[in-house]
């Protein structure tokens, strides 16, 4: 996925989960767009994806919480990566 770092996979309970992240070039704010952005942190979001033959597979998407210089805005960052209408998540 364009934008998206690959941080680590792990194997849990049978399971598999990819961690990701927006990389930073690519953050901006979920409000005005601005790129001028400050990170205040993160939150772990699960979702689940396509299995992997009979096991699980899991999507951890690490969200920056973000401060925006032009419009005084904090917010989390959009989740572009997945269908809005789609968007169950599992935690």
């Amino acid at each position: 996925m364009k934008g998206v770092e690959y941080l680590k996979t792990e194997y849990r309970e049978g399971s598999i989960y990819f961690h990701i992240e927006t990389e930073t070039k690519h953050l901006e704010c979920s409000s005005c767009k601005s790129k001028e952005v400050v990170k205040k942190g993160k939150k772990e979001r699960t979702f689940r994806t396509v299995s992997i033959g009979f096991k699980p597979v899991f999507m951890v998407a690490h969200i920056h919480r973000l401060e925006c210089k032009s419009c005084g805005l904090i917010r989390q960052e959009e989740v572009r990566y997945a269908d809005k209408k789609k968007l169950i998540p599992i935690d």
